[in-house]
């Protein structure tokens, strides 16, 4: 394999109200690749653009910094919402014509799968709101938002993602599925009851790629309580994706 064909970046998407800092804080060990965290409109570091309509809109507003800063290959992470988030936004790179190597997806269930109840959120001041989200998402850390000033930043971002998350479950769960040609690397946590590995498993149905489905260690946000371990193990896989190629 040429130097040039090595995944030397990988655009990362982040949960719902998360912003690129998740990122930031990743360990990067030797032979990894530069973890590129992607900010939504309107979240903490970019309130002051517009919050996008949908998850496909949010995808297709991403794409030309994607491709813009992309050496090739190039592979996209997601995590939970980003998931969805990177899916589509593979899709619109494919039809730009320049589709990621590899997309990988942590912690969230396939299209099909995603469970969602329309009244969960509906009408609930922050409190009743996070308590649900926590009921949902096992493992979110709460006490990070006691602080009202890191609330009122934090809590606008999440309600919206959370709405777009609710419009693409409705708008697509029972669709057939639309599959990628690029591989996919799906992780599930092994703690995560609404992710769980048997949700995940359907994404088979969306590539026409190769597919791993594994599970790691870890409830819902594996991606920060277990950072170290999910870093080394991306780096590994990628590491063996050059191996193979050579």
């Amino acid at each position: 394999m040429a130097a040039t064909d090595r995944i030397d970046r990988v655009f990362c998407l982040p949960y719902a109200g998360g912003t690129s800092m998740i990122f930031t804080k990743w360990p990067r060990p030797a032979g990894a690749p530069h973890w590129v965290g992607l900010d939504y409109p309107g979240h903490l570091l970019t309130r002051s653009r517009p919050p996008a309509a949908s998850i496909s809109e949010l995808a297709s507003g991403l794409l030309p910094g994607v491709l813009e800063g992309a050496d090739e290959p190039y592979a996209l992470f997601g995590a939970s919402l980003g998931v969805l988030v990177a899916y589509e936004l593979a899709l619109a790179a494919e039809a730009a014509g320049r589709p990621p190597a590899l997309l990988i997806l942590a912690a969230c269930p396939a299209p099909s799968q995603l469970p969602w109840c329309s009244d969960r959120f509906s009408g609930l001041d922050d409190e009743a709101f996070l308590a649900a989200f926590a009921e949902l998402y096992r493992g979110v850390e709460l006490e990070l938002l006691a602080d009202p000033a890191i609330r009122a930043l934090v809590m606008p971002a999440l309600r919206h993602d959370v709405a777009l998350y609710g419009d693409y479950v409705r708008a697509r769960s029972d669709r057939a599925p639309v599959p990628v040609a690029t591989d996919l690397l799906v992780l599930s946590g092994t703690e995560d009851i609404t992710a769980t590995a048997a949700r995940a498993e359907p994404w088979r149905d969306y590539s026409t790629g190769a597919v791993e489905c594994l599970e790691v260690p870890g409830d819902h946000f594996f991606v920060d309580k277990r950072a170290a371990e999910l870093t080394a193990l991306l780096t590994a896989r990628l590491g063996a994706r050059r191996a193979r190629a050579r």
